[in-house]
């Protein structure tokens, strides 16, 4: 699949300019046509809004945005707790572990 010449100089100029920070490889991706997951597509919406982080990997600020609890570097943002495990799950997953080793000697 050949890339649409704006997405080529859009990702040059990314590696050229753009910090190593979360959403870069993200936003990549997207250019190059690629899928993303949700949590991929929120970083690299914002990796693009923040100018490709130039002025350092800092919160944004915008918190009008509905995307902003998401942020990479909101230092509020608050992680989701996970499902907790049953009993009979947890043990069906150590059973697998102990077997896959089993295998593994």
């Amino acid at each position: 699949m050949e890339l649409a010449e704006p997405n080529k100089e859009r990702i040059e100029s990314i590696r050229k300019y753009g910090k190593a920070a979360r959403g870069q490889a993200e936003l990549i991706k997207h250019l190059e046509g690629q899928r993303l997951t949700l949590k991929q597509a929120v970083n690299a919406h914002c990796y693009d809004c923040c100018g490709f982080f130039s002025d350092g990997k800092v919160d944004c600020g915008m918190k009008k945005c509905s995307l902003h609890p998401f942020h990479a570097y909101n230092p509020n943002r608050q992680k989701l707790p996970g499902k907790p495990m049953s009993k009979a799950h947890m043990e069906k997953m150590r059973a697998a572990r102990h077997r896959e080793s089993n295998l593994l000697l």
